[in-house]
C-alpha cells in the first residue's frame, strides 16, 4: 500500500531518520557561523566530520538500496509523476523514490577513496585560493584548480557513466534536469538583450541621466540597532513566523536551520550604509518563507525540498527585486525607516526606490553587482566553466580569458587577479556549475511574479504591496511553489505549472528593458 506500512511507508521512516540528522548538520553549521567561539573551530570540526559520516553510511546502506527498490516495485516503477496527477498523494510518493533512488546512486557509484579526496583537495584547495587571492597571484591557485577539475570529471565518471558530459553532471548537483545546452540557449538570450541594453545605460549616465544617491541615504551614521528594528518590522509584514524561526547577524547573510519549524535568517548592518542590511533582510526572508512554507504532509521527505538553487533563489529574489525595489514598496516602507531612523526623513518613497535601483557598470565585483550588471557577470563564469570542461579554455589562461570577457561584457578590465578570475570561492572546493542558479533564480522570479500579477491582479497587488500587506503574495507563493517541493522533475517543469510555459529569457529581459528605460527618462 503505497505511503502506509507497506515498502514505501518503510522507505519514508528511513528517509524521515535521515532528514532529522541532516538537521542536526543544520544546526551545527548555523551556530559554528553565527555564535561558535573561537577557540572551539576544531571541536566542531571533529563534530561534523562525524556526523557526516554517520550520515553517509546510512544513506549508503544496502538495505536503504534495497528499500527504494521495493519501493518502486511497490509503485509500479518511479516514473515522473507530475502535479496533474489523478492522486496527488500517490503522486508526491512517486517523486519521494524518485529522489530517492537519485541521492542512492550517487552517493554509492563514488567510490570511498574518492570521496576522501574530495574533501581533502576542497580543503586545500580553499587555503591556496585564500593565499592566491591575497597576494592577487593566480598561479598559485592554478595547480590545484587543474586537480579540482580532474577531480570533478573523474567523479561525472562514476555517477553517469565513461561518456559522460562531465559539467552537465556538475550542473545537475544544483540545477536538476539542467544542462549546458540549455543554459547556453538561456544564456544566449539574455547577452543578445543585455549587452546593448546595458551599453545604452551607461551612454545615459555619462549624459548625466539616471539615479543617483540620495544623500539622506548615503551619509552614514545609521544606528545599528535602528536597523535591527526596522529589518524586524519589514520580515513580520512579509509574514515571516517568529515561532518557527528567529533573526541574527552574520558575516555575510545567509539562510539556515534544521527544519522548517526552525528556519534561521542573518543579515549584517553597517552605520555607514543603510539599505544593505534591508535588502538583505528581504532577500533572506524570501528563502525562509520558502522554509516555512514547505508540504507538512512531505514533512522529512525528498519531495518537500527545494527543487534547485535556482528555485530557492527566484523566492528570495522575488521578494528582494519584484517586490522590494519597486515603487509601491517604498510607499510603505518609507514610514518604516522614518520612524527608526529620523535622517532619513529627507527621503522620500521615490528617493528610496532610485537608490536601490541604481545602476554601477563598472563595478568588477560580482556579490556588488547591480540587477542590471549581476547576469552578465555570471554569464562570464557559466562561459568560462563551459570552456574548463570541453578544452577549449586551459587554466592556466583563465585570467586572460576572464579579464577580456569582462572587458566585452561589462566595458571593464580587472587590474588584478584579486578582483578579477580570484574574486569568487566557488571554485575552491569544485563547485562548477553553481553560478548559473544565480542568474536562473532571478529569471524565474520574474516569471512568477508576471503570473501573480495576472492570477491576483495587478493594481489590486501593487495596492496591497504599497500598503505592507503581503499575505494574497505569500499565500500564492505558497500554494504554486513551497508546497510543491521537488514534485517536478525539473525547474523547467515547474516553471511550466505555475506559468504556462519553461523558462523564457525574454520575459527577464524585457522587464529590465522597461524598469531601467523608465529609470533614466525619470
Amino acid at each position: 500500500m503505497a505511503g502506509g506500512g507497506g515498502a514505501v511507508g518503510r522507505l519514508k521512516g528511513r528517509l524521515r531518520d535521515l532528514d532529522a540528522l541532516g538537521g542536526c548538520a543544520g544546526a551545527l553549521g548555523w551556530d559554528e557561523l553565527v555564535m561558535l567561539p573561537g577557540g572551539a573551530a576544531a571541536a566542531r570540526g571533529r563534530q561534523k566530520a562525524a556526523l557526516a559520516a554517520a550520515v553517509h553510511e546510512r544513506a549508503t546502506h544496502p538495505e536503504l538500496g534495497a528499500l527504494i527498490g521495493a519501493a518502486e516495485e511497490e509503485l509500479g516503477g518511479a516514473g515522473g509523476a507530475t502535479a496533474a496527477a489523478a492522486d496527488a498523494a500517490l503522486a508526491f510518493d512517486r517523486a519521494t523514490v524518485r529522489d530517492a533512488r537519485r541521492a542512492f546512486d550517487r552517493a554509492t557509484r563514488v567510490p570511498e577513496e574518492l570521496v576522501k579526496r574530495q574533501a581533502e583537495l576542497g580543503s586545500r584547495g580553499y587555503h591556496c585560493w585564500a593565499e592566491a587571492r591575497e597576494k592577487g597571484d593566480f598561479d598559485l591557485f592554478a595547480p590545484v584548480l587543474e586537480e579540482l577539475l580532474e577531480l570533478r570529471r573523474e567523479v561525472a565518471r562514476h555517477v553517469a557513466g565513461p561518456e559522460a558530459d562531465a559539467y552537465n553532471t556538475q550542473i545537475d548537483l544544483y540545477e536538476r534536469g539542467m544542462t549546458h545546452a540549455r543554459l547556453q540557449e538561456i544564456f544566449s538570450g539574455i547577452k543578445e538583450g543585455l549587452v546593448p541594453l546595458l551599453e545604452d545605460v551607461k551612454a545615459q549616465m555619462a549624459a548625466g541621466r539616471g539615479p543617483a544617491p540620495h544623500p539622506a541615504l548615503s551619509s552614514g551614521g545609521f544606528p545599528l540597532a535602528a536597523q535591527e528594528a526596522a529589518c524586524r518590522e519589514i520580515a513580520t509584514a512579509m509574514g515571516f513566523d517568529w515561532e518557527r524561526g528567529r533573526l541574527d547577524v552574520s558575516v555575510h547573510p545567509f539562510t539556515g536551520g534544521s527544519h522548517p519549524s526552525d528556519v534561521r535568517i542573518t543579515t549584517r548592518y553597517s552605520e555607514d550604509t543603510l539599505l544593505d542590511g534591508i535588502m538583505g533582510l528581504v532577500h533572506e526572508t524570501g528563502h525562509a518563507l520558502y522554509e516555512q512554507g514547505r508540504n507538512p504532509e512531505q514533512d522529512g521527505l525528498p519531495v518537500s525540498e527545494a527543487l534547485s538553487m535556482g528555485i530557492h533563489e527566484s523566492q528570495s529574489l522575488l521578494w528582494e527585486r519584484m517586490v522590494a525595489q519597486r515603487r509601491s514598496f517604498w510607499t510603505w516602507a518609507e514610514g518604516i525607516l522614518h520612524e527608526h531612523l529620523p535622517g532619513t526623513r529627507d527621503a522620500g518613497a521615490e528617493d528610496f526606490y532610485r537608490h536601490v535601483n541604481r545602476v554601477n557598470p563598472g563595478n568588477l565585483i560580482r556579490v556588488d553587482a547591480d540587477e542590471l550588471s549581476y547576469p552578465l557577470h555570471v554569464l562570464v563564469r557559466f562561459e568560462i566553466e563551459r570552456g574548463l570542461f570541453d578544452g577549449s579554455i586551459r587554466v592556466r589562461d583563465l585570467p586572460r580569458v576572464w579579464n577580456a570577457k569582462y572587458a566585452e561584457y561589462l566595458g571593464v578590465e580587472p587590474p588584478s587577479d584579486k578582483v578579477g578570475v580570484l574574486q569568487d570561492v566557488h571554485w575552491s572546493d569544485g563547485s562548477f556549475g553553481y553560478f548559473p542558479s544565480y542568474t536562473l533564480g532571478a529569471m524565474y522570479a520574474c516569471q512568477f511574479w508576471e503570473q501573480a500579477m495576472e492570477e491576483l491582479g495587478g493594481a489590486e497587488l501593487e495596492a496591497e504591496v504599497a500598503a505592507g500587506d503581503f499575505g494574497r503574495l505569500k499565500g500564492w507563493l505558497n500554494e504554486k511553489v513551497h508546497r510543491l517541493g521537488s514534485l517536478h522533475p525539473s525547474a523547467d517543469e515547474l516553471c511550466e505549472a505555475v506559468t504556462g510555459s519553461k523558462l523564457d529569457p525574454a520575459v527577464f529581459v524585457r522587464y529590465l528593458e522597461r524598469k531601467y528605460r523608465a529609470l533614466l527618462e525619470g
